[in-house]
């Protein structure tokens, strides 16, 4: 996200654990009840896996593309700038109070102006055939969910459509669909023993099939 939380926010989600403790007569389990829908994660780590940072998502375009990125920052009076240069060329410029903002939508901006130049096959290379012969591509769902973003097409959305086997031994298949101006797609994936590998296969597949009929 680009907002930065006020460190204010720590004290009250401390006085207001600190009321309750006293209201549930010092009971822990009461307490955590009450308050663990505040203290549980609003961004999870899986939310992150499928987001790529704006900032190391241009350098990786740019590197396999060859060209080269540079980010300068500034400040100006109470306002940090930062400039994203691109080959030497200045492509993108944004200010914020803070410096790590600043470079965000800076990063941002840049990729909105490059995407007109650079084809959205860029994200979907690195293509292999694991070593039960099926089709993957590395990091496909981040770079399916880079797609869906270049292309201004809402995010993917996953579901599992197969959860079998065992606790030891459990097989999941999960589905990946996408909307598209012309069509709503949807694509399974191959059968994996975890669910991330299960949508990361949705993923690869999906990639395939939007290269065979001229989506991207």
């Amino acid at each position: 996200g680009s907002v930065k939380a006020p460190k204010i926010l720590t004290d009250i989600v401390e006085s207001i654990a600190a009321a309750v403790y006293v209201d549930v007569g010092f009971d822990l389990k009461k307490l955590w009840v009450i308050i663990r829908g505040v203290l549980e994660p609003i961004v999870t780590l899986q939310d992150l896996e499928q987001k790529p940072q704006p900032v190391t998502m241009l350098y990786e375009i740019c590197q396999k593309n060859g060209k080269k990125v540079d980010i300068e920052q500034q400040r100006n009076g109470a306002k940090s700038t930062a400039n994203v240069y691109v080959d030497g060329e200045l492509v993108a410029s944004a200010s914020s109070d803070q410096k790590d903002i600043a470079r965000l939508k800076a990063a941002k901006a840049a990729l909105h102006k490059l995407e007109r130049l650079l084809p959205a096959t860029t994200m979907i290379r690195d293509c292999y055939v694991g070593i039960d012969g099926t089709f993957e591509v590395e990091a496909a769902k981040q770079k399916l969910y880079a797609i869906c973003g270049i292309k201004k097409w809402p995010k993917p959305v996953y579901s599992i459509v197969k959860d079998e086997g065992t606790p030891q031994d459990k097989k999941f298949v999960t589905a990946v669909q996408i909307a598209t101006p012309s069509a709503t797609l949807q694509m399974s994936g191959d059968e994996k023993s975890r669910v991330k590998d299960a949508e990361n296969s949705a993923a690869s597949l999906m990639i395939r099939a939007l290269q065979q009929h001229k989506y991207v």
